[in-house]
């Protein structure tokens, strides 16, 4: 996504050279200013596979890098990351893989973690004479076979990339190259993809699907009847590739979908996400998701999909990237880890924790997300190839951490940054104001924690109700000890309280004489940015709504720690 600034030129019958990133800018700059033309296709946030090359590029800002360590001294595009898990000795290994050059050849760097992602050296490099002396390389990717598919057996690595976007009369190709000394050597292996004509192919990711089928997905430009749609291609033997066919295809023929990174689920299910550029509006480039039961029949082409986002409405726009991670706590859903370049306010402008937010859902993506910090900060990026672009997660086996690589500008070069941070928070009280006033809003319904009726008597029911700023929804939250919190309701005076103690899952919640004991103290542990879950201190059990309901009026109760969305609340100042 980020512009494919030549293909709009092309199609404008303009004649430029295209063989370094400093010419292509300039007239990304100028054009769209001299014809007082609109945003330009899958603009706005430019489309991703800007043509890239040796040459020095002007930084588009001179904001400080991202935090987190350099992953290499130089230019180091397009990052992704693995964890070996079917390479015998060597599981464990972090693997990542970054475009950069040397001199006007387009390089794949392969780099290594012996320490769960602590440091990288570089272990290999795939070198493409399609992509050498100028003729392109671009948004590469990396995937370890987690099974065999026809004669490369699991474990084999998977590089690949977009190569001959610069040839004067291009025709594209998705070409793959195989390693199987963990990254050391590759070898050319077969093209998913390959343009008749000078149309773009981009972004290639892997998948397997529920039949064994190694699959191609991918950004296609090649169809006059779309600016941009994504395909999938499907392979037996890795070699041979067939039944390409359109994954998602808007009938609005403006319309951009690209970059597909497809992550399988502990159900069986596979989920999709991707972004969907057009030529403006607040929603250009937002980042959608779809799912499918078997990795290859994904509905509707037509069906745009999803647009995941926060109880408030924040929301993602552009180059994503998605993850699964297990649950600490054993819920077999796990938790998804979605990140985009940009985080947008529900209105559209940037929100404050853009560049160094990732979405969480433990709901296999239905429903609202919630916030948590992204280990690596890149500092209000702006719409470019570089910040915070396509950032890949790669979570630790226990599903506590994830390591992030993002890119920045360090001067005028784009390098990548990597770090590692909790998935589940600090688990203290971290940003909690004694005796501060708060509703607390459910992550996984949007509803706010509520006195039914407004009942002022003590044994009033608590439950989830559509928000509505009244005083019912206000909880005063007070230190009690130990890292325990009270919460008294505003309008009754009394305190959210276990029904009678008990320590049977699934008891009432209601509110009642505040009376010191533990069945009122609750303590608050951060699981990720003003989002907290509520442990009873008589009984250890988290504050639950009942069967994860997103109806209004949904009873609230205990229930044993499961860390899903419906024992999440978000603690909002009043």
């Amino acid at each position: 996504m980020i512009l494919r600034l030549f293909h709009f030129l092309g199609r404008a019958r303009a004649r430029v050279a295209l063989c370094g990133l400093t010419g292509v800018l300039g007239l990304a700059l100028a054009v769209p200013a001299a014809a007082g033309a609109p945003p330009l296709p899958g603009a706005a946030l430019a489309d991703s596979s800007l043509p890239v090359s040796s040459t020095p590029v002007a930084a588009d800002t001179t904001a400080a890098a991202a935090t987190g360590t350099p992953l290499r001294d130089g230019t180091g595009l397009y990052p992704r990351a693995v964890r070996l898990a079917h390479n015998g000795a060597a599981n464990g290994r972090v693997l990542a893989s970054v475009v950069t050059f040397d001199g006007n050849n387009g390089v794949g760097a392969i780099h290594e973690s012996t320490d769960a992602g602590a440091s990288f050296r570089e272990v290999g490099r795939v070198v493409d004479p399609e992509s050498a002396a100028g003729q392109g390389l671009c948004c590469a990717t990396l995937f370890e076979l987690p099974q065999q598919v026809g004669g490369l057996r699991a474990g084999t690595l998977l590089w690949a990339s977009s190569a001959g976007q610069d040839e004067p009369d291009r025709r594209m190709a998705l070409r793959i190259w195989r390693s199987d000394d963990v990254g050391r050597s590759w070898s050319y292996l077969s093209s998913c993809a390959v343009a008749g004509g000078t149309g773009g192919l981009w972004e290639p990711e892997f998948s397997v699907a529920a039949d064994g089928a190694l699959v191609c997905h991918y950004s296609d430009e090649t169809d006059p009847g779309h600016s941009q749609k994504l395909v999938a291609a499907r392979s037996y033997d890795g070699i041979h590739w067939q039944d390409h066919h359109d994954t998602v295809a808007s009938g609005w023929s403006e319309d951009r979908p690209g970059m597909p990174v497809v992550r399988k689920l502990p159900n069986g299910d596979y989920f999709m996400s991707y972004e969907i550029c057009n030529p403006g509006g607040q929603y250009q480039c937002v980042v959608h998701f779809r799912t499918s039961a078997d990795g290859w029949n994904w509905g509707d082409p037509a069906f745009l999909g999803y647009r995941p986002q926060t109880v408030d409405g924040k929301y993602f726009r552009a180059a994503p990237t998605v993850a699964w991670a297990p649950s600490p706590d054993g819920a077999p859903n796990g938790r998804l880890l979605l990140v985009g370049q940009r985080l947008l306010n529900s209105d559209g402008t940037p929100a404050a924790g853009s560049g160094r937010t990732i979405l969480a859902n433990t709901e296999n993506g239905s429903g609202p997300w919630y916030e948590i910090e992204a280990p690596v900060a890149v500092a209000a990026p702006e719409v470019n190839y570089c910040q915070n672009y396509s950032s890949p997660l790669l979570p630790s086996e226990d599903g506590r951490r994830v390591l992030e690589i993002a890119t920045d500008w360090d001067g005028s070069v784009c390098k990548p940054y990597f770090a590692t941070g909790s998935v589940t928070g600090t688990g203290d009280a971290a940003g909690v104001v004694d005796g501060a006033l708060y509703r607390l809003v459910n992550a996984g319904s949007g509803h706010c924690l509520d006195v039914a009726a407004d009942a002022r008597e003590p044994g009033g029911n608590v439950q989830q109700w559509t928000c509505n700023g009244l005083g019912p929804q206000d909880w005063t939250v007070r230190a009690h000890g130990g890292g325990h919190f009270t919460l008294t309701g505003r309008n009754s005076g009394h305190c959210l309280d276990v029904e009678n103690g008990s320590q049977t899952p699934g008891a009432n919640v209601r509110q009642w004489y505040c009376n010191g004991l533990a069945a009122q103290d609750w303590r608050l542990e951060n699981a990720g940015r003003g989002y907290y879950r509520l442990v009873a201190r008589s009984s250890g059990q988290c504050l639950d709504v009942s069967q994860g309901s997103r109806e209004p009026g949904a009873n609230v109760q205990q229930w044993t720690c499961n860390g899903l969305q419906p024992q999440l609340w978000r603690l909002e100042r009043v």
